[in-house]
């Protein structure tokens, strides 16, 4: 036994000298500096196996600075490490890599860790990608999940433990020494913010994916946790994995879905919703498409489009959702979405000479395959459209319209298609009418300066009187707001302004001369759109 090991400890120093010198003789001052994967730390007990993940832009050449760290291969398992087969140093192509790291028992200290680097090598250039640290003979420490009727199963380091979506997942860790976790992933979060124990004493956390981060909790991540002593002589590590967001979960953004309506060439779309304890009603307006941002796992969803209709005096339902019962049956081909990007999805309609009532869905991949199964609910609940229990109405079932509903239109001539005017309130919350400019010079003279085809309103106002005021321009215009004086000359920085959602508060100056005011609203594109005219009240 004690010829084997001796061998093994020439053979891995004679292994380590080969790869200097071939180091020192490959070097070449033309090849271009690489870029190496950051440094991990991890640490383990002997006879544990441990994955270390890394991306390798080049080919590359990994090899362990001790006997007692080795690597575990295909052509050599971990059986074979029982044998004395190991591997010291492998090698692979460019990409992402994960590689099986044993320990063993080789000259192990009772109380003090042993360090192993793992360096990699590419382009004849080297580094140190990882510190594998194996723990001291004589600390235990160990992790709990809950299993059958939440009885505490202990949870070994090579299976890891699991972190949730919406909601922790709980576990349990004892030792006996003070310990706490560091190194943790950055997509992961702790319940409290951190975990510390104390020795002998129980203590349990949870674990789920960072909120709030979509670039986080729609694809499947790995990472390593850390359990260390405060003295830095045990570091215990295992694997957090995280499945990804429920196949069949959504999280939607934009525009609310309902009250819609869309001109018949398609190029307009409307929205009509009250603000105020008033119920003003409010138009906003988009031209040519809708925006909406789309989470679902792995970016990867459907749009499906319905059709609401009448046919021989009876309300029907149509989709763009091949129906495997009536293959022949007329699809909806007439809504459209379009991606910008991953999650972004943008709804366009096509002209119509007719009116039409439609709606725009998007369902993640695995809910879609539940549906398109049964689209008409006829072999079960698990389609899109059928007789709705908890509504009493046959449709597109209330589960789907609360949670996977982009927008609910009826496309039609649009009345009102010209240009909104203003919402006026009165110490924010009083309405007041606004009065239509008469006087030929005023209408020359806000035409000369902002356009012939500007919106144009005055009110009456006192010195120190406050308004609350809404030009009824949808988000994409009501961008800017000038304030200028009779001779056309800005006097924005001279006026107290307060942004309001959509609106906009103005308070009259206590010094004001009674000299007119002009209140401009423009577009994205610094263009005017709407002005409101102040004067002294009579």
């Amino acid at each position: 036994m004690k010829k084997n090991k001796f061998t093994l400890g020439w053979f891995f120093i004679s292994l380590l000298m080969a790869f200097a010198v071939t180091a020192c003789d490959d070097e070449d001052d033309n090849v271009a500096t690489v870029t190496f994967p950051e440094k991990q730390t991890i640490g383990g007990a002997a006879s544990e196996t441990k994955s270390l993940t890394f991306d390798a832009v080049a080919d590359w050449t990994l090899t362990s600075s001790s006997t007692w760290c080795y690597f575990i291969t295909e052509g050599t398992p971990a059986a074979k490490a029982t044998e004395g087969v190991k591997e010291y140093s492998i090698s692979g192509k460019a990409g992402k890599q994960t590689v099986t790291i044993g320990i063993s028992d080789e000259g192990q200290d009772y109380d003090n860790t042993t360090v192993a680097s793992i360096t990699i090598s590419m382009n004849g250039q080297e580094a140190v990608l990882a510190e594998v640290t194996r723990n001291a003979a004589g600390r235990t420490f160990k992790l709990y999940k809950k299993g059958a009727g939440d009885e505490w199963v202990e949870v070994s380091a090579e299976e890891g433990i699991e972190a949730g979506y919406n909601d922790f997942i709980t576990y349990k860790a004892v030792a006996n020494f003070r310990f706490a976790a560091t190194n943790r992933p950055e997509w992961l979060s702790i319940e409290g913010g951190s975990i510390v124990g104390s020795a002998n004493q129980e203590v349990e956390f949870g674990i789920k994916v960072v909120e709030n981060r979509p670039d986080f909790s729609k694809y499947v991540q790995v990472g390593n946790i850390n359990f260390q002593d405060e003295e830095g002589k045990q570091v215990y590590t295992y694997t957090v994995n995280y499945k990804g967001m429920d196949p069949k979960d959504m999280k939607l953004s934009g525009p609310n879905a309902f009250n819609w309506v869309v001109s018949l060439k398609g190029d307009t779309f409307t929205q009509t919703s009250s603000t105020g304890a008033e119920g003003t009603s409010v138009n906003l307006t988009y031209n040519n498409f809708v925006e909406y941002t789309v989470d679902v796992l792995n970016d990867d969803f459907v749009s499906v489009f319905v059709e609401k209709c009448e046919q021989d005096g009876i309300t029907i339902f149509k989709t763009s959702i091949p129906d495997p019962e009536n293959p022949d049956e007329e699809l909806v081909d007439w809504i459209h979405t379009t991606n910008n990007g991953k999650n972004k999805v943008r709804v366009t309609v096509d002209p119509s000479n007719e009116k039409r009532i439609g709606y725009v869905l998007v369902l993640p991949k695995a809910l879609y395959e539940q549906v398109a199964a049964d689209p008409f609910c006829e072999k079960g609940n698990d389609g899109l459209i059928g007789y709705d229990e908890s509504t009493g109405e046959y449709g597109i079932l209330s589960k789907y319209q609360n949670f996977n509903m982009l927008m609910e239109f009826t496309q039609e001539d649009i009345k009102q298609e010209a240009k909104q005017e203003f919402t006026v309130k009165l110490n924010g919350f009083q309405v007041i009418n606004c009065d239509e400019i008469t006087d030929s010079f005023e209408i020359k003279f806000i035409k000369d300066n902002w356009g012939n085809d500007i919106v144009m309103k005055s009110i009456q106002a006192n010195n120190g009187d406050f308004y609350l005021i809404s030009p009824m321009m949808s988000s994409e215009y009501s961008v800017s707001v000038e304030v200028y004086n009779e001779q056309a000359q800005e006097i924005t920085d001279t006026i107290e302004l307060e942004q309001t959602g959509d609106s906009m508060g103005i308070t009259i100056p206590n010094d004001w001369d009674g000299t007119h005011m002009y209140v401009v609203f423009k577009d994205y594109e610094n263009s005017p759109k709407k002005v409101l005219m102040i004067t002294p009240k009579q």
